[in-house]
């Protein structure tokens, strides 16, 4: 899948509009009125991923990560729902508030379907997304995530077991399942 500059504004403008209407102005996502979809493809059923960082640089921090990793709803659809769920329902932060929206940026991440993974040796750092699962418990990685923390294989394989409520060598579990993907990294421009 490609993403083109018009389809990527498109897309960005709907994280923008949430953000400015829903914490801005406080109204809830069906009162929204959204721009007419463009095209067929951003009408079809996608997994995506909405991220919020505030701060820039090396101060840039996680501010809220939410997304369905498979395609349930219109891909415009799924990141206006994963707009703002990552704004007011991401467990690991309070909901951001208006006064925040100066300092917050965010990305979008457009995921390719989950393929089987052969085994850890298959998996690309930097390249691929991992779902990996074990006794009954999930967790995800974006493709983008051990670059931006500076980790191995190793230890993107520990922290995504940590991260799935199990110990850190799950992954070494002979019935621990992996499965890639790829994402198409959406970014607001800088000003």
């Amino acid at each position: 899948m490609e993403i083109t500059k018009e389809e990527k504004a498109y897309l960005l403008n709907i994280v923008a509009l949430v953000l400015e209407q829903c914490v801005g102005m406080g109204k809830k996502p069906e009162e929204l009125t959204y721009p007419p979809v463009p095209n067929q493809k951003l009408a079809e059923k996608c997994g995506a991923f909405v991220t919020y960082h505030t701060g820039k640089g090396a101060e840039k921090e996680l501010r809220g990560c939410i997304g369905y990793m498979e395609g349930i709803f219109p891909l415009w659809e799924t990141v206006a729902r994963m707009a703002y769920a990552a704004a007011f329902h991401d467990a690991r932060f309070m909901p951001v508030t208006k006064g925040e929206l100066p300092d917050i940026s965010y990305e979008i991440t457009v995921l390719t379907p989950f393929e089987p993974c052969s085994g850890v040796d298959a998996i690309e750092i930097g390249r691929h997304g991992i779902l990996f699962e074990c006794s009954g418990k999930r967790a995800v990685f974006l493709p983008q995530v051990p670059v931006e923390q500076g980790w191995n294989k190793t230890e993107t394989l520990e922290y995504l077991s940590l991260k799935a409520g199990l110990p850190r060598n799950a992954w070494q579990n002979p019935h621990a399942k992996f499965f890639v993907f790829t994402g198409i990294v959406l970014e607001e421009e800088e000003a």
